[in-house]
């Protein structure tokens, strides 16, 4: 445009102002525009202030100009349209001629002031996105790339919005959140921080919102004149718009962005990723390292190599457009920002490249038509550009807000859960700020837990459950890293223990899930009363160590049961110890002496064995026995040694059960009482062996009964019912030192034999059998009797009991060896047979079917097979 020449629009005036809620006076607008200034810059919100006068023909100080509805004018979309020249004079002057539409909600409005005979209003226009400047909230974005993101934030505005973007470059994030911010300002953090433009474009009464991540999406302006723009210096006039002031700038700027993060789900992988572009100067290498990059999403299965390599680009690019720019001003009324155009004319010919020009600052002022003012037009143009073949990214200017400290939350999960985790105990939660989640499962991301202690599968673990309020605190602040750092109280989720009165108690209380039982560990430090429990509800199962006070429920401390410990349960209860087992009520005051010391009831075992030893010898000395209670004595000495032990606390070394007490052990049953050994049981007294029955005493022996009394004799007596003694096999043998007395106090003795009796003292005889009875005697031989007399032969007819077999074996067993993994006998094979005990009870080779001996016992017995080759190595 010259000085001297511009064209006129409706009414004469070269800007006019369009659309709804403005005044008319008999037809016409009544104000009209005498200035507009403002700036556009890329990925900015516009403005302009529009000055309105009421014009010379239609002043009148009570007409609706005068009474302008200001609050109803606010929001609605006006245009400024600014008539364009073309491109000069002469016969292409027009070429190019047109309308610039800038067009914008009124977010302001001034006025009226008086200006000679005029009313003057200031209008503010900003662009629709402004609204979102006006809103704040709290919501979660969950699985959304962050085009979706933007999509969902702007789908709350009626206006339109163009994507001018490559949609399937974005990758979906996991969670993000809108923390406490204006829309505007998180929209424009999100757009910042994935190297999204935005711009407007105005059109046909409208403006649009233009998203873009490519300089592809910036056009020329839709005015041709302005797609090759020439410079011209301040000398002279020249019958075009032009730009007369252009100054290049260039900086030294970092040439590497390097970023590193950190994913939980792959801790020893090395996520660092960066990009190098230097630009052609000297020190251009710098690099810039950021922590965190937030390119990883942690156990998501997310690529954070590739969104690294994105964002470190973005990030690059950013920092390069800024090395080489220009700024200028030239007298354009159709070049806006996100506008591409070619520089021509300047003296340096570097210069004349194609720009795009990311910020724009007009003035206009229209002549005035009060005489005397002094308003001329003026149109001028101050803008910022970079060379169009550099991206253009936004600066990251909008910092992401950080929490400033912990809050907390709820833990939520599906419908019908109590509990809701995933592989590494994460839970959801549901924000207190939160007014769009449905409190469960997708209120929020999977959140880590703390813990006080955690390993490789080892350390602590209590899993927040669904209703619990928990503390999340984030990590660095980040709203979009939260993570639970405990849990809290309230009036739903109540201490395990009814407090204050419950004080002296903590520990553990968990509960069954979809039941009303407990798991509990218990420490009770009240004054005097200290005890710990632990214990579940299934079966009454608890164990109580020192004070023992009921605590049955949360309501804490009951009667005393006792002091000491008690382990008890309403189910089964097993002690197992696979290296051997103590039970003692040998005292160890204050815990003194390693835990299986058990000098005392070693001794008294030794003690026992001895006299085992003692009275076994003098049983075989006695001709009592043949040594069988030697043996038994030889086997306590061996056990005893085991339970002594070697070594610095050696004691227990095979697995031997233990019973000791200094005072004295009972055991009783409503029952039977069972006790049986593999090998020999020994029942040592120091004084009496005591046995009462009910009943009868039985005893059944596979072999041999031996009693043996030392000093002062044996005794049997019945005190009613027959004493029975029957060997019914072989001899019984009835021998004193002394005398052997036979008496009947009430009744007879009978002497029965089936074939004869022999009496015979010092070498007298009588000799009684069916052919007769014979005597003998070297001495004399004397009868006294009151008469006498010999009759004829007679014989008594004599009854003996019957006697029952022999016993064979009750119990018997033979062993069939088969070719491994056949069912052909191994014959010829030679085998070992051994008791439980260990002794060879058997031993030969095969038959022909494989068969071993048959083994006949009169208990059930355990018994291993030993097989051996030809050379006699175990099979």
């Amino acid at each position: 445009m010259g000085a001297s020449f511009h064209l006129s629009g409706s009414g004469g005036r070269t800007v006019t102002l369009k659309g709804d809620g403005l005044p008319e006076l008999l037809g016409q607008p009544a104000l009209t525009v005498v200035r507009v200034e403002g700036h556009e810059d890329l990925c900015e919100l516009f403005e302009y202030r529009v000055t309105l006068k009421t014009p010379d023909s239609l002043n009148e100080l009570f007409g609706p100009a005068a009474n302008l509805d200001m609050p109803g004018l606010q929001g609605r979309e006006l245009t400024i349209r600014i008539e364009l020249d073309g491109m000069g004079t002469g016969m292409t002057g027009r070429v190019g001629a047109g309308v610039r539409e800038i067009t914008g909600l009124v977010t302001q409005v001034e006025g009226p002031s008086s200006e000679g005979r005029s009313l003057a209003y200031t209008l503010t226009l900003r662009p629709w996105l402004f609204l979102a400047s006006l809103t704040s909230d709290y919501r979660v974005f969950q699985q959304k790339t962050v085009v979706e993101i933007l999509d969902e934030l702007l789908a709350d505005y009626t206006f339109p919005v163009e994507r001018r973007l490559d949609v399937a470059r974005y990758p979906k994030r996991e969670y993000q959140v809108q923390y406490g911010e204006t829309d505007y300002t998180f929209f424009k953090r999100l757009t910042e921080e994935w190297g999204i433009a935005f711009f407007f474009e105005h059109s046909q009464g409208r403006h649009r919102l233009v998203l873009s991540d490519g300089n592809g999406a910036f056009r020329k302006p839709r005015c041709p004149a302005y797609h090759t723009v020439r410079w011209h210096d301040s000398v002279g006039r020249i019958d075009e718009e032009h730009i007369f002031e252009f100054a290049t700038i260039d900086k030294l700027v970092s040439g590497a962005w390097v970023s590193n993060d950190y994913d939980f789900g792959r801790p020893r992988a090395n996520l660092s990723v960066g990009t190098r572009d230097p630009r052609d100067t000297a020190h251009a290498d710098g690099e810039i390292y950021q922590w965190p990059g937030d390119h990883a999403q942690p156990a998501t299965g997310s690529d954070p190599w590739r969104e690294g390599d994105m964002l470190s680009r973005i990030r690059i690019e950013a920092l390069r457009q800024s090395g080489n720019r220009a700024a200028g001003k030239g007298n354009l009324r159709g070049l806006a920002a996100g506008n591409t155009f070619r520089l021509t004319h300047h003296p340096q010919k570097l210069a004349n490249i194609e720009y795009l020009a990311y910020a724009t600052s007009l003035t206009l002022e229209d002549v005035a038509e009060e005489s005397g003012q002094g308003q001329h037009w003026q149109c001028e143009l101050a803008f910022e550009v970079q060379t169009a073949k550099e991206i253009f990214r936004p600066l990251r200017e909008v910092p992401k807000p950080r929490t400033h400290g912990p809050q907390t939350a709820t833990v939520v999960g599906p419908e019908n859960q109590q509990l809701w985790v995933d592989e590494y105990g994460r839970v959801k939660v549901q924000f207190h700020w939160d007014r769009v989640g449905q409190r469960n499962e997708n209120s929020s991301c999977w959140i880590r837990q703390s813990s006080a202690w955690q390993g490789d599968q080892f350390g602590a673990s209590h899993l927040p459950r669904i209703g619990q309020e928990v503390i999340v605190d984030f990590l660095g602040g980040d709203p979009d890293c939260p993570i639970i750092t405990g849990r809290v109280p309230n009036r739903e989720t109540m201490a395990p223990w009814t407090l204050p009165s419950q004080h002296a108690l903590s520990g553990f209380r968990s509960k069954e899930l979809f039941g009303e039982r407990h798991n509990t560990f218990l420490q009770d430090d009240t004054q005097g009363q200290i005890q710990t429990q632990i214990g579940s509800d299934h079966q009454a199962t608890l164990l109580s160590l020192g004070y023992i006070t009921r605590v049955p429920n949360a309501e804490g401390r009951k009667e005393k049961r006792g002091e000491g410990y008690e382990l008890r349960t309403d189910g089964w209860g097993v002690l197992r110890a696979a290296k051997g087992m103590l039970v003692t009520t040998e005292a160890r005051p204050g815990a003194q002496a390693h835990h299986k010391d058990l000098g005392e009831t070693v001794q008294r075992l030794a003690g026992g064995g001895d006299a085992q030893q003692a009275l076994g010898d003098a049983a075989q000395h006695q001709q009592a026995q043949a040594g069988e209670q030697l043996d038994v004595a030889k086997a306590l000495a061996a056990q005893n040694d085991a339970i002594r032990g070697s070594g610095e606390q050696g004691e227990l070394s095979a697995p031997h059960l233990v019973l000791a007490s200094p005072a004295g052990i009972g055991a009783t049953t409503a029952e039977t009482t069972h006790l049986h050994s593999g090998r020999h049981t020994a029942i040592t007294s120091g004084e009496h062996l005591s046995i009462a029955t009910g009943k009868s005493l039985l005893g059944c022996f596979a072999e041999r009964a031996v009693l043996f009394a030392r000093q002062l004799g044996m005794r049997l007596f019945a005190a009613k019912g027959k004493i029975e003694l029957q060997a019914q096999s072989d001899d019984i043998e009835i021998i004193a030192q002394k005398v052997l007395k036979l008496i009947s106090v009430t009744d007879q003795i009978e002497i029965s034999a089936r074939k004869e009796i022999l009496v015979n003292a010092g070498g007298s005889y009588i000799r009684l059998h069916a052919g007769g009875i014979e005597q003998g005697t070297n001495g004399s031989w004397k009868a006294h009797a009151s008469s006498h007399g010999l009759p004829g032969p007679k014989i008594l007819a004599q009854s003996l009991p019957p006697m029952p077999q022999g016993l064979q074996g009750s119990y018997d067993q033979a062993f069939v060896a088969t070719w491994a993994g056949t069912r052909f006998p191994a014959s010829q094979v030679g085998y070992r047979l051994r008791d439980a005990g260990g002794k060879v009870i058997a031993e030969g080779l095969t038959g022909e079917n494989g068969e071993t001996a048959l083994l006949q016992s009169q208990v059930p017995d355990g018994v291993t097979v030993e097989l051996f080759d030809k050379r006699g190595k175990t099979a």
